[in-house]
């Protein structure tokens, strides 16, 4: 079964190294705003359409290009239809992803604040489940290595590992919450203020 975040061959394809990458950007910044302005509004499949189409002219108007279009086209593919139901901030980790899928580099850019940008309190107010899921997760990342930088790659994978018997909403609303590693923090520093976040 193919995931959301898999492009269609052909599209892929089709795309130049800038298109990936003005793509690429577009979601990052669309998962900016979806975790940010609205996040436990309802996402509808045009409204989301409109907001990446947005964010496509943004982004080209920044680098002197106009092929939206296709790059629009490329975008929506690579994060796929919208579940009925889902927040703006349970599908902004959908979209970050598919804009990590399409080359995306979050340690470059300041959009990999994205998560901090909720604020903490947020955190704190989570629901039972989704807080046993965080407060597993820091023990996870914590042991055995915890002088070990710690990565956001590692704790993506960490996620998907204390959610393996979850809903997957259970996953995305934690993965939404996750806190990004700070510059030099420890995996046992990450973990402590993993916990903190949800007031353990």
């Amino acid at each position: 079964m193919a995931k959301t975040t898999d492009l269609c061959a052909s599209r892929a394809q089709d795309l130049t190294d800038e298109q990936r990458s003005m793509a690429a950007e577009s979601l990052a910044r669309t998962a900016g705003r979806l975790a940010v302005d609205d996040p436990n509004g309802l996402v509808y499949a045009l409204d989301f359409a409109a907001l990446v189409g947005g964010m496509v002219y943004e982004v080209g108007a920044e680098r002197g290009t106009g092929r939206g279009l296709r790059v629009q086209r490329a975008a929506l593919a690579a994060v796929g239809p919208v579940p009925s139901g889902v927040t703006g901030v349970e599908f902004a980790v959908l979209v970050a992803r598919a804009a990590q899928g399409l080359g995306y580099d979050w340690s470059a850019d300041d959009n990999r604040r994205l998560i901090e940008s909720i604020p903490a309190a947020r955190l704190a107010a989570t629901s039972a489940p989704v807080r046993a899921r965080v407060l597993t997760l820091a023990e996870r990342v914590a042991e055995g290595a915890p002088e070990c930088p710690a990565t956001m790659s590692d704790i993506l994978r960490f996620a998907e590992f204390v959610c393996r018997d979850a809903e997957a909403s259970v996953l995305a609303v934690l993965s939404a919450l996750i806190l990004s590693p700070e510059q030099g923090e420890t995996r046992g520093e990450y973990a402590d203020r993993l916990r903190k976040a949800v007031g353990a």
